[in-house]
Formats: structure tokens, sequence, C-alpha cells
């Protein structure tokens, strides 16, 4: 297993709560979010970096096919513009549990898989799907806090973190995308929360509370740590001009401290060059 530790911090943002780091393939752009502060976090290629203000609480933003994005404010699913405005409301996601949605991602078919929250110890929370159209579907149930998600690259598998059941499910999936199996692919002491996964299928995932990325291959060997030096870590991403490069963000709310004197950039983005690409992300909508 390789230990590696050349992770730099991309960008000194120092986010409360980074999440839902993406790769916009349109534009060449690298997208996150600070959920806890409502900004919408843009990285160039030329090194500029932007943040707009967003007017809702807002825990995923994905690019949409045509231009635009998609993103995720408490349980609506709603059009967001380049100025981060919102637009009209494509779908509700039911209020069973804390009532607020998290992670989410695009499948390759363009339809956004978003979960949901129920820290009660009742697994209300689920999976669900949602198209173009508005129509929602429930993947999962029995869920306590639905984080990572990301496809393998014929699509065929797709793999899910719920962080409060300290585990990642690989679901195995027909031609079109419909679940035929849920197979158990790995458990954890720290808490697994966002994920991604490379073009040999391994699978990357931030340990909220284990100050690293670990890489899995896809038997659910662990064979890659990446200690980030960045508080609480939270998702990661391949991005760049080869997708070589893997941007992480992490969170310092709630930090001591003593552990914000030992990781005074908590919170920002960071980056490391490695040595297999990530597949790429699907944008939101019908490729039809």
């Amino acid at each position: 297993m390789k230990h590696e530790s050349n992770v730099d911090v991309a960008v000194d943002c120092r986010s409360l709560l980074g999440e839902g780091v993406t790769w916009d393939a349109n534009s060449d752009t690298l997208l996150w979010l600070d959920i806890d502060q409502r900004l919408f976090h843009r990285l160039h290629t030329d090194g500029r970096h932007e943040s707009t203000p967003l007017e809702r609480t807002t825990s995923v933003v994905v690019p949409r096919r045509g231009g635009g994005f998609l993103a995720v404010a408490g349980l609506d699913v709603v059009a967001m513009d380049e100025r981060g405005r919102f637009g009209a409301v494509i779908a509700t996601l039911p209020p069973d549990g804390d009532g607020r949605a998290n992670d989410g991602r695009c499948d390759p078919q363009g339809r956004l898989w978003v979960g949901t929250v129920d820290r009660s110890d009742a697994r209300r929370a689920g999976l669900f799907r949602v198209d173009d159209s508005g129509d929602i579907v429930r993947v999962l149930s029995d869920r306590a806090l639905s984080n990572g998600i990301d496809w393998s690259p014929d699509g065929r598998r797709c793999y899910h973190a719920d962080s409060l059941l300290r585990r990642i499910d690989v679901v195995l999936l027909d031609e079109g995308g419909l679940i035929r199996e849920v197979r158990e692919f790995a458990r954890f002491t720290a808490m697994p929360d966002g994920l991604s996964v490379d073009e040999e299928g391994g699978v990357w995932v931030a340990l909220w509370d284990g100050g690293a990325v670990q890489r899995f291959d896809p038997d659910g060997r662990l064979d890659r740590t990446l200690p980030v030096p960045g508080g609480w870590i939270t998702s990661c991403a391949f991005g760049g001009a080869e997708l070589r490069t893997l941007y992480i963000t992490t969170a310092r709310a709630d930090l001591d401290p003593d552990a914000l004197g030992r990781h005074p950039h908590a919170g920002s983005l960071f980056a490391v060059d490695v040595d297999v690409a990530g597949r790429g992300y699907t944008p939101f909508g019908s490729p039809t």
C-alpha cells in the first residue's frame, strides 16, 4: 500500500464546510461549495478563483447540459445560472429525516442521484434519482447520512457512501443504469464522505475524521493513503486538462483552537497530482 504526502494548498479559501467538488469539462473549471457560508467557488485553468454568494444553503452544484448549473438547495432541485441565481424548481425531495439533502452527482445517463440525511437512528433517509423531467425515484432506502457517489468507468457499478453507517456500498446496475443488486464494498472506522472513481475503477474516498483520502481497488482492497492537512476531509474529484490532479475539499467548522493550530489551512482546497486519471463527470440532462 502506498502512503503519499505531497498534497498542496490549491486555494486558501478556508471554508467552514467545503464540499461537493467536481470538474466542469465544458468550461475547464473546478466547482465546489462552502455550504455553511453559502458560497459557490470556481477555479479556472489560468489560476483565477471566483466565489459567488448564494441565496440559499446549497449542498450540490453540477453542470447542466447546454449551460448553467443544477443545484440542490434544502430539498429543492433547482436550476442555477452563472451568477448563482436560482430559477425554476425541477423537483423537491421527500422531507423524511432531517429535511435536507446532502451529496449528489449525475450518472452516465445524465440523471442526478442525490441523498438525504436522518441523524435520528431511524434511517429514514434515502438515495434518489432525478431526471430532467423532474421525476423522482427512490433508489435506496434505509440510509442515515447519504454521502459520496460515483460510477465505474463502464457505468455498471455505482459506489455510495453512508457516513453514519461508516460504509460504502456498491450498486450493481443494468445497461440502463437501473439497480440489479446492492453489496457492501468497504467498511471504515473513520467516516467516509465524498468519493470519486478513476479510469481504472479505483475508488478514492475522503475520510471526514480520518485526515486523509484513501484509494480502494475495484475489489475493495485498500492500496493508497494520501494524508491531507485540512482539518475535516470532505470530498475529492479529478480535474485539470488530463484529469490527473486530485482536488480535495476540507472544512474547519467546529475545530478547536489546538486543531486549527495544527491545521492552519483547514477548510481550503488541496490538490495533488496522481498517476491515474479520473473518468470525468457527466452533466445533468439527457444526452438525446
